[in-house]
């Protein structure tokens, strides 16, 4: 039986365990995670291969958290009457940033996204952006 490699002192312990995971705001949970565990200092670690799938997995939430986020962001500049040109230059750090945006060639900025929902559901507070 194998020690831990962190505290050296309890075996590891096999288990499936379900672990979270955040990106961008956005939450999962993926379950049956193979892992082997130290009861004495709780570090945990991937089992052999595990990695690799848990890997996919975190990939394709990431894609999906990105896809919805440029349909997000293409939705409220709209929505807010705005050209690409315009979010530009109210919104974006240099010309063409909110085309790479929505064409998904540029991640926005987490901020950005947070304030384009506060501006969709506030349309109002378009004029103090200015």
């Amino acid at each position: 039986m194998l020690t831990c490699p962190n505290c050296g002192v309890s075996p590891l312990t096999h288990a499936i365990r379900e672990m979270q995971y955040s990106y961008k705001g956005q939450s999962t949970t993926i379950a049956d995670v193979a892992v082997e565990h130290c009861a004495g200092c709780r570090e945990v670690m991937f089992a052999s291969g595990e990695h690799e799938h848990y890997g996919e997995l975190i990939k394709a939430f990431r894609k999906q958290v990105d896809a919805e986020e440029l349909k997000t962001i293409r939705a409220m500049r709209k929505r807010l009457g705005l050209t690409l040109q315009k979010a530009d230059e109210l919104l974006g750090d240099e010309q063409g940033d909110f085309a790479r945006y929505e064409a998904g060639e540029a991640h926005a900025p987490v901020a950005l996204v947070k304030l384009l929902r506060l501006l969709g559901k506030h349309p109002e507070l378009l004029d103090a952006v200015r």
